[in-house]
């Protein structure tokens, strides 16, 4: 059963890994530049989360782990309001990434529930999430869990690679 919580800063490593490992598999193959994938390191991936997770979230945002029955951590997502924007009357899943290893095990799943409920209870009544038009895999889970595409398109630079998006939406409401 997966085991979801808010990180802390002993996590960053894990996460570190995690982050890399998942961006190499997922998106291979002409999703990214597989020069910049192979270029990913956990260390610097550890340092980028370790620096994040010593500061506080913001009001409205919320980050979280899922670990395996181990408690070992295997996935992470981040959510708030829509563009980072406090003012925003939608909500978004900013990131969502789980080792490859234990894909298709629920912890996507069970991170999503949480993402999306602490954006429910943070008063948002609609969410948004940005996906590269190619990751099948990642569409198919969206839409399973009932998000569904807009056609809202869009080039985003992420961690320094230009790299083409479709947004997806759901309604939060219970």
């Amino acid at each position: 059963m997966p085991k979801v919580r808010p990180p802390t800063k002993h996590d960053a490593p894990a996460l570190g890994s995690v982050h890399v490992r998942a961006w190499q598999k997922a998106y291979r193959g002409g999703l990214m530049p597989d020069s910049y994938l192979e270029g990913l390191t956990a260390t610097e991936r550890t340092q980028m989360w370790l620096e994040g997770l010593q500061r506080d979230p913001r009001p409205r945002f919320s980050r979280f782990v899922v670990e395996d029955d181990d408690g070992v951590v295997v996935g992470f997502i981040m959510v708030g309001p829509a563009s980072g924007d406090p003012a925003s009357e939608a909500g978004e899943v900013y990131a969502l990434n789980v080792d490859p290893d234990v894909w298709r095990g629920g912890f996507g799943r069970a991170l999503l529930n949480a993402g999306t409920g602490a954006l429910r209870q943070a008063g948002f009544g609609e969410a948004i999430l940005w996906v590269h038009p190619d990751n099948r895999r990642a569409r198919s889970f969206y839409e399973a869990a009932g998000w569904s595409s807009d056609g809202e398109k869009r080039f985003e630079e992420v961690l320094g690679v230009e790299v083409p998006e479709v947004r997806y939406r759901r309604l939060l409401a219970e």
